[in-house]
């Protein structure tokens, strides 16, 4: 994945957690660092997590490591 927008959802295709869906969240005032977000389903999640990482070199390792596949949505998001 070369681009990994911000605040937009994206369903993973393939790799760890294929099917869930995933934002990407850049928490500037407090941390710093990037919020992965992750949940099964929109409308009526029943499991979810998240990773953090403190930059943008973490950020892209950590989709590489998990050898995300991600089909990016049109629909935004925004976290708290």
């Amino acid at each position: 994945m070369s681009e990994i927008p911000l605040d937009r959802y994206g369903r993973i295709v393939a790799g760890e957690n294929e099917g869930y869906l995933v934002h990407v969240h850049f928490d500037a005032e407090v941390t710093g660092g990037y919020y992965v977000y992750l949940v099964d389903d929109l409308e009526s999640p029943s499991d979810g997590g998240d990773y953090w990482a403190k930059d943008r070199e973490e950020l892209t390792n950590l989709v590489r490591l998990m050898e995300w596949r991600v089909e990016w949505l049109e629909e935004e998001c925004h976290s708290s």
